[in-house]
């Protein structure tokens, strides 16, 4: 787990300080957005599963240290039910984390949280955007190398996670991906796990060995990156489970891995919305750059980036 400078620590003072220039005051904790009851309404009517949620906070201090327009990012999930929980992040209390029709999954600082859309529109100034329904390559970009690298030996960057390993099919992804809808090779949520035969050993034996259930995620995503990078096209609606999957497990077990992006508390909801999305963002323009922020050069992804990118703009607060 990152630990805070003493930087951060501040900045995450300053991001529930509110302040009125005219006439001067300070508000902590604020309870009014510019968001209002019918922009959620019409938010709840687009919103589909997969949808990055940009939004942004008036006038608030910590807002002055990070670049941009938009200061903090979610993943649509849709419904997350307890069975969700305890199947894809082995979650035995229950009462730790939301769960209802229609959340979003987001971080702040160290911390991954689920929340209700509604709750999540608490803010004031807010984007819908969405990956293409229909995935295909831009063919101007490739896969940045350092993401080649964690798809070809994950078990470089993620600690051992040996004792909750778990079953997982030997079926090709590549071919789930290909395969027409309602064939008799199509398969279930469950049966989305795979893996080779080889996949119950180290990749490499100088790094950890991983559990079953990450081995074949990263193999899935690295089928999906490859079958892009290849200029075949790819339904989202066939590989959204697996992004659903990598976002539940983030409830419990954190990703280890930067992949570029330095560890900055004022980033985190970024790096994970990334980490979810690893397998297709690096072909919409969205990746790890150098900026200054908070006083220092970092490489992050900011905010602003899911919507400076090639994604489609679904819906954007009037104010913006």
């Amino acid at each position: 787990m990152h630990k805070k400078d003493f930087l951060e620590k501040l900045l995450t003072v300053l991001s529930h300080i509110k302040v009125s220039k005219w006439p001067l005051f300070m508000a902590y904790r604020p309870r009014s957005f510019a968001i209002k009851g019918s922009d959620t309404r019409e938010v709840l009517k687009l919103v589909k599963p997969g949808d990055i949620l940009v939004r942004s906070f008036n006038q608030y201090l910590n807002g002055y240290f990070i670049p941009g327009t938009f200061k903090h990012v979610g993943f649509y999930l849709s419904e997350v039910t307890e069975q969700h929980l305890k199947q894809f992040a082995h979650v035995e209390h229950f009462g730790e984390f939301n769960t209802g029709r229609q959340m979003v999954i987001y971080a702040i600082g160290n911390q991954v949280f689920l929340e209700d859309v509604i709750d999540f529109c608490r803010c004031d100034g807010l984007a819908v955007m969405r990956f293409p329904r229909h995935l295909k390559s831009l063919q101007r970009r490739q896969m940045p190398e350092i993401l080649q690298s964690y798809f070809q030996n994950p078990s470089a960057a993620i600690e051992d996670d040996a004792d909750t390993q778990e079953p997982a099919e030997k079926t090709s992804f590549l071919k789930k991906l290909t395969s027409r809808k309602g064939s008799k090779s199509a398969k279930t949520e469950e049966e989305a796990e795979e893996e080779s035969k080889s996949s119950h050993e180290p990749v490499a034996k100088t790094h950890a060995k991983l559990d079953a259930t990450t081995t074949a995620i990263v193999k899935a995503e690295k089928d999906i990156a490859q079958h892009i990078a290849q200029g075949k096209p790819i339904e989202f609606e066939k590989i959204f489970k697996i992004l659903y999957r990598i976002a539940i497990r983030e409830l419990t077990t954190p990703h280890q891995t930067h992949l570029g992006i330095s560890p900055f508390d004022g980033t985190t909801s970024t790096e994970l919305v990334y980490f979810i999305t690893k397998s297709l963002c690096w072909n919409y323009g969205i990746e790890p750059e150098n900026h200054r922020v908070f006083f220092k050069s970092r490489d992050v992804i900011l905010p602003d980036g899911f919507v400076d990118g090639d994604l489609e703009e679904v819906w954007k607060s009037v104010l913006l």
